[in-house]
């Protein structure tokens, strides 16, 4: 990247965890040297990885203003979206007609959700609840008596259907209707095998005790009546069948992309034959579709980016590592593996830990977290913003990774972990009884992250608490 009379342009299109990464990292590593621009089209970011929790009552999507986090950051939002790419001229040309230049370019659009197969009801993130919400009432009415799960062939990420499979047995059983047969069916050996062994024994065991049932290695074709058909002319029984979508890249115009419409990158998030033209997230060709994983390739990406606007930091090649928070309805489960590392057998962190003859990092599964903050965004910069002050703008220790637990040690977390849980509601509740809604959405905060999700009674209070500090009044705790 050539000097500049004007400070550097950076264009950063898009509005999810990648884009926002970036914007964070970019800042952080580069301080007020560039000139940052945010690109995109919602005026809000919305923390999809906790949608699954909306039909159930049992919180919600978390929005952010995108003009709050802009300028928090002394960053420019532009809102609208990115249509095309003309490299030659280094201008991004928008769906609004507008064209604007770059000095450096990230894309972070996300991926595009498509239908999975006929007559599938697709759940993509918050913006299905009703599709959800729908299937519960027809449960609750006795309408069905089965419910599918599908994790479809091809691109996506099937953490949230195990979620969804998981809260759906919590949520009936609340309701009196144990006798909803739910069964997941997946294309994978074994589900979540892609955190390695011990995630997939652990899920095994939950969906054993809650009497779901699980047909790995199976694709389904179509649904129709009662009968979900599978590759290879078998079916499984189900009234309603929920998929998550297959996902399809954006097939940007004016940048490479492979077949599906996804934009290859190396290490660095360099796209190839585009100077100066990164790409992070969904987007990208690489496989795995997660929030985390989309947040390392922003950071690797602002890495190369400030180092070629002259800052001090030598930019590391993105080395993928998988974290995951399963939502159950009960006491959350947490991942972390290393795609690609030499692998041996792995552990489960309830269990004692074996040793490996090689140095390459070790997968695990436990019920206490094993990464702080805990966010369910799992990116360095954003996570630990998301689970912070909320200030923008404000300092925050980036994410870092804890040891597994000993058994003794997972004892004595789960008790430490009920007991921090029930001082930050109390704190939450003391704070609010005095009017200090900004203090008590801190401790709301606090808790989410110990728990993995609010009980349903405080994800209520938190929209309320909320509205007050917006300035809208709810008398219900006025001075309560």
């Amino acid at each position: 990247m050539s000097g500049h009379a004007q400070p550097p342009r950076v264009l950063i299109a898009g509005g999810g965890v990648a884009a926002l990464e970036a914007l964070l990292a970019l800042r952080a590593l580069a301080g007020e040297l560039p000139h940052l621009t945010l690109l995109a089209p919602d005026p809000e970011f919305v923390v999809r990885a906790s949608g699954v929790l909306e039909p159930f009552a049992r919180g919600h999507a978390r929005r952010i203003s995108l003009q709050t986090i802009a300028q928090g950051h002394s960053a420019v939002l532009a809102k609208d979206a990115l249509a095309a790419v003309d490299t030659a001229r280094r201008v991004v040309r928008t769906g609004g007609g507008q064209e604007l230049p770059y000095d450096a370019l990230l894309v972070a659009l996300g991926a595009v959700p498509q239908s999975p197969f006929p007559g599938a009801l697709t759940f993509s993130g918050p913006q299905d609840r009703d599709v959800m919400t729908a299937v519960l009432a027809e449960a609750q009415a006795g309408a069905i008596t089965s419910i599918a799960f599908v994790v479809p062939a091809g691109a996506t990420w099937p953490l949230p259907l195990y979620e969804l499979a998981l809260l759906t047995r919590a949520h009936l059983r609340d309701h009196g209707c144990d006798g909803v047969a739910l069964s997941v069916v997946t294309t994978e050996d074994r589900p979540l095998d892609v955190f390695g062994s011990g995630a997939a024994d652990d899920l095994e065991a939950r969906l054993a005790s809650q009497d779901i049932g699980l047909h790995t290695l199976s694709r389904a074709r179509g649904h129709a009546g009662s009968k979900l058909s599978l590759e290879g002319g078998g079916h499984v029984t189900a009234d309603r069948a929920i998929a998550l979508p297959r996902l399809t890249g954006p097939a940007l115009e004016g940048l490479p992309h492979d077949e599906l419409g996804f934009i290859p990158t190396d290490d660095h998030g360099r796209v190839p034959g585009a100077a100066d033209v990164y790409a992070a997230g969904d987007c990208t060709a690489f496989p795995l579709k997660q929030g985390g994983i989309a947040a390392q390739q922003a950071d690797a990406a602002a890495q190369t980016i400030a180092a070629a606007l002259g800052a001090d930091t030598v930019p590391r090649p993105f080395t993928p590592v998988l974290r995951g928070l399963l939502l159950t309805g009960d006491q959350p489960s947490y991942f972390r593996a290393y795609p690609g590392a030499e692998r041996e057998p792995t552990s489960v962190a309830i269990e004692t830990p074996r040793r490996r003859r090689t140095s390459a990092p070790q997968d695990v599964a436990a019920h206490r977290p094993l990464w702080w903050p805990p966010s369910k965004v799992a990116g360095p910069y954003l996570g630990a913003w998301l689970v912070g002050s909320g200030d923008p703008g404000g300092e925050v220790p980036q994410i870092a990774d804890r040891d597994v637990a000993t058994p003794s040690d997972e004892a004595a977390a789960v008790e430490e972990r009920e007991a921090a849980l029930d001082l930050a509601l109390t704190m939450a509740d003391g704070e609010a009884r005095y009017g200090d809604w900004r203090a008590a959405l801190r401790a709301l905060d606090a808790a989410e992250a110990l728990a993995g999700a609010l009980p349903p009674e405080y994800a209520q209070l938190r929209d309320v608490w909320e509205a007050e500090l917006s300035g809208v009044s709810t008398p219900r705790f006025r001075g309560s």
